[in-house]
């Protein structure tokens, strides 16, 4: 067994892919400085992320320039990544807006990259609130590479254990997460958005006893809304830990392991030494997987008195009294 060395970028993203693909081969030439083999950009962080609460023709704009934008996987911008990522011998998740289908259909994208070019392209699988822009991906594959098995998430994706226990499954040892996290303020110390992402990310890595590395936006005052993006790119060990993190400023989170022999300590000595995934019981979670337990937010089932509490107490009153 090997070490490896895994970075994250904090990264403030700006509507512009050149200006973007600027700044990310800094980023790159910094992690190759530091020795980096694999390292993680934000989500649609060749284009930006889009400004979500914008309605009528600000949204169909909005639209347009993903339109406009966005790139088939490979493609220009994967090239020019793909040549840093030969320069360099490092592997490189690039987030990106996709352009697929014959152009017709735009993904909210991941796609790694490395000396060869474009290993595998992840598609966000959980964006219901994206549907004005993005298409739902519908598979969650994994990537063989000489420094492991790595699996791609996007954002509210990390909101969904199954998902990463899928890759996990799969034999996944890293996970690999781009996003644009916002905040739900402005001030990190109370951010409750924030609590959420750090909390998800340590239990999942914990649950699953495999690496997730997290590369998020930190731009601040963004977009139409004001937008706090939270920063936080991190690195979370296979025990749950946070082994190296960065908080609103620009850079790179960096650490260095033997990642196969961490994931083999975490489930053979840590933590009871407790194999999480061996000691499942699949036959028993058939609920989590039945479609017909599944409703669509806009459909959710709201629970209604039969009759209103005023009628009911008038009828009642009206009744005579039992002899």
């Amino acid at each position: 067994m090997t070490e490896a060395t895994l970075a994250a970028a904090n990264v403030k993203i700006v509507h512009d892919k050149k200006k973007n693909l600027q700044r990310f081969t800094e980023l790159i030439d910094e992690a190759a400085d530091k020795g980096v083999d694999v390292l993680v950009l934000p989500e649609a962080g060749l284009q930006g992320y889009a400004d979500f609460d914008l309605s009528g023709k600000a949204k169909a704009e909005q639209k347009q320039y993903y339109f406009r934008e966005a790139e088939p996987i490979p493609g220009p911008s994967t090239q020019a990544i793909a040549a840093l990522a030969r320069k360099h011998d490092m592997l490189i998740q690039l987030g990106m807006a996709e352009r697929a289908l014959h152009g017709n259909a735009i993904y909210n994208s991941t796609a790694l990259i490395g000396p060869e070019g474009v290993i595998g392209i992840y598609r966000k699988v959980h964006n219901q609130f994206e549907f004005p822009y993005f298409n739902p991906g519908e598979e969650m594959p994994v990537f063989e590479t000489p420094l492991g098995v790595f699996g791609s998430i996007i954002c509210y994706d990390l909101c969904f254990p199954e998902l990463l226990r899928t890759y996990a499954v799969k034999g996944a040892d890293v996970v690999l997460m781009s996003t644009a996290w916002p905040m739900r303020g402005h001030d990190r110390a109370t951010d409750y958005h924030g609590w959420a992402m750090d909390t998800a990310a340590q239990g999942n890595a914990f649950f699953n006893q495999n690496w997730l590395v997290i590369s998020n936006h930190c731009e601040k005052g963004a977009y139409s809304q004001n937008v706090d993006y939270y920063g936080g790119s991190q690195i979370v060990d296979p025990r749950g830990k946070v082994v190296s993190y960065l908080a609103e400023e620009e850079g790179l989170v960096v650490h260095t392991a033997d990642l196969q022999e961490e994931i083999l300590k975490s489930r053979t000595e840590e933590f009871f030494g407790l194999n999480l995934l061996q000691d499942r019981r699949p036959e028993h979670y058939a609920a989590v997987v039945d479609q017909s337990h599944r409703y669509p937010s806009e459909t959710l089932p709201v629970a209604r008195p039969a009759t209103k509490p005023r009628a009911l107490k008038q009828s009642l009153q009206s009744k005579p009294a039992a002899e």
